[in-house]
């Protein structure tokens, strides 16, 4: 009798002792993977800028088949039926499976920060919900100037799905002040972002270093990786320095670029690697 009452009694713990040790392994693989992400040296990260899914997956068989790119980024904005979520989900399971261990950024550019999506900020946050439910992502880019109760929202569900949020900003006009920077790129990590994301368009020389400044100073105040740049012709020299100032990540291009200065990623894995610290 006592054999039996203890053979159910090992059923019932049984299946809540696996769900136990998975959710620890899932924590476990999160924080794992973020630290990897940020260590030295540089990842590169390449755009998927596919307006087809047909253009979308042998996009993504490229990047799956080059070693120099370490994440792949589905700029889901630049698709021709950006709007259908259905389809974008669909796709982007597929485009998942063939990437395989490379971890994939899913974006939605929105007009209003250089991409080719106008969308309110209500279906901004609907449009992130409902992917963050049948999630095929391991990080999802989340603008910070959404409207902030949307933003914290996405940010919990992601992180509740064991999805990295990385939060950007772009200023496609101009190079703000160091002191702004610095305080965006902190107010993302206030709000609960994985990864601190910020790119701009320098005016001058003097805008390239004030971006690479702002890097290193706020690399020294936040434990957080930082992705940052300095776009066009002019900020080049950002994505390879920022090697040496901090940065964790860098935006190069297979074919076509999808902002202004990226260059060939197997050229920038090379310059990173000539300009990368030993620690």
């Amino acid at each position: 009798m006592k054999m039996k009452t203890l053979a159910t009694l090992m059923l019932l713990v049984s299946p809540l002792l696996m769900v136990q040790s998975v959710q620890a392994q899932d924590n476990l693989h999160k924080q794992v993977e973020l630290s990897e992400l940020a260590k030295l040296p540089v990842k590169t990260i390449v755009p998927i800028t596919a307006k087809t899914k047909e253009q979308a997956i042998a996009q993504a068989k490229v990047i799956a088949a080059n070693a120099d790119a370490d994440l792949a980024e589905f700029r889901i904005d630049l698709l021709s039926f950006a709007s259908d979520s259905k389809q974008v989900i669909a796709l982007g399971h597929e485009l998942k499976q063939i990437l395989g261990t490379k971890p994939m950024i899913a974006t939605i550019r929105t007009h209003n920060e250089g991409g080719q999506l106008t969308i309110s900020d209500a279906d901004y946050g609907k449009t992130y919900q409902a992917y963050l439910q049948q999630p095929f992502m391991d990080m999802l880019d989340v603008e910070m100037f959404r409207d902030q109760q949307i933003v914290k929202n996405t940010v919990k569900l992601a992180h509740a799905k064991k999805v990295l949020i990385v939060m950007s900003n772009h200023d496609f006009q101009k190079t703000p002040a160091e002191a702004e920077i610095i305080k965006r790129l902190l107010k993302q990590d206030e709000l609960g972002a994985d990864i601190l994301k910020i790119a701009v368009m320098p005016q001058s020389k003097q805008d390239v270093f004030t971006l690479m400044n702002a890097t290193l100073k706020v690399s020294q105040q936040s434990k957080k990786p930082l992705l940052t740049m300095s776009m066009g012709k002019l900020g080049t020299i950002s994505r390879i320095a920022t090697a040496n100032m901090g940065g964790s990540f860098s935006f190069g291009m297979i074919g076509e670029a999808s902002a202004p200065g990226q260059i060939d990623v197997t050229q920038l894995k090379q310059f990173l690697k000539t300009v990368q610290p030993t620690q």
